[in-house]
Formats: C-alpha cells, structure tokens, sequence
C-alpha cells in the first residue's frame, strides 16, 4: 500500500484545493441537511445517519478495486471538493479555529480510513491495469484479497468509531462554540 496510500492523500488534498478555491460558487443549499435540501447531508445528522453516509463512501472507494480505480478516486475527489467548499464558506462565519476544532475530532480518524480504502481500490486498479497489459501473470493473489479485507475491516472500525466523535463529541462542539 506503501505508493497508493500517497497518491490518494495527493488526489484527495487537490480535491481540497478545489472546494476551497471555488467554494463560493457552490450552492449552499446544497451542503445544508435542512428539509432534504442536500444530497450531501440528512434531514437530521445522528450516529447513525453518519454511520451510514462515511459506510457507503468507503464501499464506493472500495469498488475502485473492480473500476480500475475510478471509484476510490471519484469518492476522494467528491469528498474533498465538498470538504474544501464547506471549509471555504465556515469561514466565511467562524474563525479558522472553530473550523479546525470542528473537523479534527473525527476527520483524524474518518480521513485515514477513507485513504486507506481508497488505495485498496488503486493497488487492485492498478494490478489490473498491469494484468491487461501483459506486465503480470497474476490479477491478484489469495494473499492481496486477505490483506484488503483486513485493511477495509479496519477501515470499518475507523469509521465507527469517527461517527460516535462526530455525532457526539463534534457536534457537542458545534452547539457550544456556534450555538
């Protein structure tokens, strides 16, 4: 995983870039959960509806593996352009450090989960693509499909365990610092 994890970092950081530098002309309907106003966010954010959202985000990034990659990268790239707007227009109302005291709790976690999964997704793109061209006799091995699936089992715990701090210790943070 050693070169993939770095190339999903660098993908999904660009992706940053970009929310951030274009963030104002998103629509901030679209990144508000109020009365079904976004795909992006519930009608009401619990443990559960995060659960569910970063769960589906790290099964898409998964399907990167059957997609040549193109899953993993299309999840770090919507990801990380909605996390660069969102950032981009938080600071428009609160300071950098209400921003950051916001993400980190949980992103420390979620963020290496779905970069981890990501890469799941590229190194099996990427055996593929060398399997096509006749740069390799073998897809995968027994050995790359147990090391996914540990890899993504953990990446699962990652991601339960950044909801239960997002629901409960970001938001908690939210209501103080923002009310």
């Amino acid at each position: 995983m050693r070169g993939y994890v770095p190339a999903a970092a660098a993908l999904f950081a660009g992706s940053i870039v970009v929310g951030f530098l274009f963030g104002s002309l998103v629509p901030t309907e679209l990144l508000q959960g109020e009365a079904g106003g976004s795909p992006f966010l519930p009608d009401e954010i619990t443990f559960v509806s995060i659960l569910v959202n970063n769960l589906l985000a790290i099964t898409v990034a998964l399907l990167g593996a059957v997609s040549i990659g193109l899953f993993s990268g299309f999840v770090l790239v919507l990801n990380g352009v909605v996390v660069g707007a969102v950032v981009q227009i938080a600071l428009r109302e609160v300071s950098a450090l209400t921003v950051f005291v916001l993400i980190a709790p949980h992103g420390i976690i979620e963020i290496p989960a779905i970069l981890l999964v990501a890469a799941i997704g590229f190194r099996f793109g990427h055996r593929t693509y060398r399997y096509i061209r006749g740069r390799s006799e073998e897809l995968v091995t027994g050995r790359d499909v147990r090391e996914a699936a540990v890899l993504y089992a953990v990446a699962v715990v990652m991601i339960v365990v950044a909801a239960w701090i997002e629901a409960e210790v970001t938001l908690e943070l939210a209501q103080r610092i923002g009310g």
